[in-house]
């Protein structure tokens, strides 16, 4: 004979750290009317692009990755970024 499954709406209200304490002990399969999501999490899709930098250029962007302890790519990345919304937010280029 199954045992019963538990109701989820018998558990009471918590908060995140007892939440998590909460489903190391408890399977979701145990309770009533549990099912598996169909969510799914896509990026979206990204371009490659390459440019060629003076050295100069690139030991300071060096310098200064290592000054935000943000790698490379994510830095330029940053900055590109910031200058497209200010291009936007201009309402075209300068």
């Amino acid at each position: 004979m199954k045992p019963s499954k538990k109701k989820l709406s018998d558990i009471p209200p918590m908060n995140d750290k007892e939440l998590e304490k909460f489903w190391d002990k408890n399977q979701p399969e145990d309770f009533e009317g549990w099912r598996e999501g169909a969510l799914k999490f896509m990026r979206p899709p990204k371009k490659l692009i390459q440019l060629r930098l003076d050295p100069r250029d690139v030991r300071i962007i060096d310098r200064e990755s290592k000054h935000s302890g943000i790698d490379r790519a994510q830095l330029v990345r940053s900055w590109v970024k910031e200058k497209i919304r200010y291009i936007e937010e201009q309402g075209g280029p300068e």
